[in-house]
C-alpha cells in the first residue's frame, strides 16, 4: 500500500515535472522569439536614426529655404526665415529681425505657417503635379491672408488640381476679386 501510495505520488510529481519543462520550453521559445524582434527593432531604429541624421542634412535645408520663401510670400513679408530645430521646434523671422517660436503667433498666422509647411512638403515629396486639397484650410484666415494664398496657390501650383472645402463665401468672392478661375460645387444636404 505505501509503495503504491509512493508510486502515485512520484508520477504526479512526473506529471508535473512534464507539464513545468513543457512550459520551460515554451517560455525559451518566446524568449529567443522576443530577443529576434528586439534585434530587429534595434536594427530598424539604427536606419531610422541614420535616415533622419541624412534628412536633416539634405532636406531639411531645402525645405526651410522653400518654406521661408513661402510664408515670405504669403505674409507679404511680416514673416521671413524659418529655422526648424529639434530644441525649440519651429521659429520665424519676424519684421525687427527676431526670431519668435510660432507657438506664439497669431491663430491665423500659425496655419499660414502650417499650411505652408505643407506645400512646402509637397515640393520635397513629388515632382509630379500632385492635388492639393484644403479643407477648411483657410478658415481662421482674414481676408487679406486668403487673398495672398489664393494669389499664391495661383502663381505657383497652376499644374496641381486644387480642391477647397469651405462653409463660407468669402473664398468665391475672393477668388472673383482676384479674376482667378475655378470651378464651384455647392454641397447642400
Amino acid at each position: 500500500q505505501s509503495l503504491e501510495n509512493d508510486s502515485k505520488l512520484v508520477n504526479q510529481k512526473l506529471e508535473n515535472l512534464s507539464k513545468i519543462e513543457e512550459e520551460l520550453l515554451a517560455c525559451e521559445e518566446e524568449k529567443e522569439e522576443l530577443l529576434s524582434l528586439n534585434t530587429s527593432y534595434n536594427i530598424a531604429k539604427e536606419c531610422m536614426e541614420k535616415a533622419y541624421e541624412m534628412m536633416k542634412q539634405n532636406i531639411s535645408p531645402r525645405f526651410t529655404q522653400n518654406l521661408g520663401d513661402i510664408i515670405s510670400k504669403v505674409s507679404e513679408g511680416r514673416y521671413k526665415n524659418v529655422v526648424l530645430n529639434d530644441e525649440e521646434g519651429l521659429t520665424v523671422e519676424v519684421q525687427n529681425g527676431s526670431y519668435m517660436p510660432a507657438y506664439r503667433l497669431s491663430t491665423g498666422t500659425i496655419d499660414q505657417m502650417y499650411l505652408s509647411l505643407r506645400l512646402s512638403a509637397l515640393n520635397e515629396i513629388s515632382n509630379e503635379s500632385l492635388p492639393i486639397i484644403l479643407d477648411e484650410a483657410l478658415a481662421y484666415f482674414d481676408d487679406d491672408r486668403i487673398a495672398n494664398i489664393l494669389k499664391y496657390l495661383k502663381t505657383n501650383f497652376e499644374n496641381n488640381q486644387i480642391i477647397l472645402f469651405t462653409c463660407s463665401n468669402r473664398e468665391v468672392e475672393i477668388l472673383k476679386k482676384l479674376n482667378i478661375e475655378y470651378n464651384l460645387i455647392n454641397l447642400e444636404k
